[in-house]
């Protein structure tokens, strides 16, 4: 906020330079701004310890596990306990140039020797002087001013920009996208438009995981007695707990806007894939203040009807579905990975070990049975190589490799061997999608359904001035190949099966009718051998 502040007063390119350098030379030395650049810095002995930075995977708040950490070299003064991180040996005089536009150019050293990279007296001076005025920015409001807004934007593009690790399946020019995230920014003249700001700009990212959260705005928050679900490009009730707003209704108008617009808008401020962008949307039109309420014009099979809903349920009714784990007719067996836990599946085990079929639901999040239902379907040991954390040791993605892991599974008996069928849909995201990531390349069932969310690898959080967390991914995955991608691309089905509008109001579910059609084929005969 101090360094916007700074540079947007500087008056020509002179005063942009010197602004630099005041906000830039006290964070250490090797930090060059100016319209030519001096020979690179030489080391001043070969024998002396290196410091430089090491991250493996974003350095940030993580969510979940460990694995996330940025290293210094140490210095000698640490003794045994000096070690270069993974062994990887900086390279002396690396360093990076950049091009500042305005007749600007930067050098940031990336590698010092230990003597090179203590302060001097004149930075010292300058660290000392940058400090209170540093002290003196205030505290951002609930109607972030311009230098605040414009803050949240270098901080955010930054952020992706170095740690983002799907940047070559994203396919985005993210240099370019900075000017007009900054335009965004700039005319945004409320809060909830500079939201609307930093949704746009994560959404540049194409990362299903990437969100924006306003911590400084507090609302309790409810849900309509309804669920969506965009159908034939239509935003359709699934469920519904009040008779006004059948399932089957297809909404027409919310809050006296075409649900058209509505569903364009929140498509374009969610990030991800299409089918994940659709989830958001869907998500978003059922949340709201708690105990407000919204007009909705809906079309059903009797004709156009207006009524008002109010969000005032802690979550929207369930679509209708089976019980969670049930026999649907004899030796043919339903089991809702997203409605039921381990601990409800496991007396039910060795009946499904003789089970003729088995339908596993993975519409949605699943549980912890996600991971060990596949015990029970692989057939050896598995040390699969699917996730991925970039050594970084440079700006801009600069990586030294991978650090390679996965779920390293043991089969568990007794072992699941009828025809199993996976459903699944746009909703499975994430975790869900490791769990159908081994079903997929293993080949542990077939999947039916939609595409998933094409989106998965830890998710990690950062804050910006502005009061605001946002979030993206922090690890590359891959298929089982540790090559194949997954970003944006998902988990396709091996039987396509799209509900409809029709199906929907006639009650049927009809991607369980065609998995239960599935388990009844006949199985093609096997080839003969010799």
């Amino acid at each position: 906020m101090y360094g916007v502040a700074r540079v947007r007063a500087a008056p020509d390119r002179a005063g942009l330079g010197a602004a630099l350098r005041a906000l830039f030379s006290p964070l250490g030395p090797g930090i060059e701004i100016g319209p030519t650049l001096s020979a690179p810095i030489s080391m001043a002995s070969a024998n002396e310890p290196l410091v430089a930075w090491r991250y493996l995977g974003p350095a940030l708040w993580r969510n979940n596990r460990g694995g996330y950490s940025a290293k210094r070299t140490h210095r000698a003064s640490l003794g045994p306990e000096a070690e270069l991180f993974e062994a990887d040996e900086p390279t002396p005089g690396a360093h990076v140039d950049l091009d500042l536009g305005s007749g600007l150019k930067a050098r940031v050293v990336l590698v010092l020797t230990d003597t090179q990279a203590r302060l001097d007296k004149v930075q010292e001076t300058s660290l000392d002087a940058l400090r209170p005025m540093l002290a003196t920015v205030p505290s951002p409001g609930e109607n972030p001013d311009l230098d605040t807004r414009l803050a949240d934007v270098v901080v955010a593009w930054n952020v992706f920009r170095h740690f983002y690790p799907y940047w070559a399946e994203a396919a985005v020019d993210w240099d370019a996208r900075l000017r007009p995230q900054l335009e965004t920014a700039w005319s945004a003249g409320t809060r909830g438009a500079h939201r609307d700001a930093l949704r746009a700009l994560v959404a540049d990212a194409r990362d299903g995981h990437a969100g924006v959260l306003d911590v400084l705005v507090a609302e309790e928050r409810a849900s309509l007695p309804v669920r969506f679900r965009v159908l034939e490009g239509r935003i359709v009730i699934t469920a519904s707990a009040v008779p006004e707003a059948p399932v089957g209704a297809v909404v027409w108008q919310f809050d006296g806007l075409p649900m058209a617009q509505k569903l364009e808008k929140a498509m374009r401020l969610s990030s991800g894939t299409t089918q994940w962008q659709q989830v958001c949307a869907e998500l978003e039109f059922a949340a709201g203040r708690k105990n407000a309420s919204v007009a909705l014009t809906v079309d059903t099979p009797t004709g156009r009807r207006e009524l008002r809903l109010r969000y005032d349920v802690s979550q929207p009714p369930l679509e209708k579905r089976p019980e969670p784990l049930t026999e649907l007719e004899p030796g043919v067996w339903y089991v809702d990975l997203t409605r039921t836990n381990m601990a409800q599946v496991t007396p039910k085990l060795e009946i499904l070990g003789g089970a003729r079929g088995i339908v596993f639901d993975v519409r949605g999040n699943a549980s912890d049975a996600g991971i060990d239902i596949l015990r029970h379907l692989i057939d050896a040991p598995e040390a699969d190589r699917w996730m991925h954390v970039a050594k970084l040791v440079g700006p801009f993605g600069q990586a030294a490799g991978w650090q390679s892991y996965g779920w390293d599974l043991k089969p568990i008996s007794p072992r699941l061997k009828g025809r199993i069928a996976f459903l699944t849909d746009g909703r499975a995201i994430s975790y869900t999608e490791s769990v159908m990531g081994y079903v997929a390349d293993r080949k542990l069932g077939t999947v039916l359904g939609s595409t998933t969310a094409g989106t998965n690898g830890d998710i990690v959080f950062f804050g910006v001035p502005g009061g605001f967390r946002l979030s993206l991914s922090g690890t590359r995955v891959t298929g089982h190949d540790g090559r194949r991608p997954h970003h944006l691309v998902g988990i396709k089905p091996d039987i396509a099966v799209t509900p409809t509008i029709a199906g929907l109001r006639a009650g049927r579910d009809e991607v369980l009718e065609r998995a239960l059609a599935f388990i009844h084929e006949e199985r093609p005969p096997k080839a003969s051998g010799f």
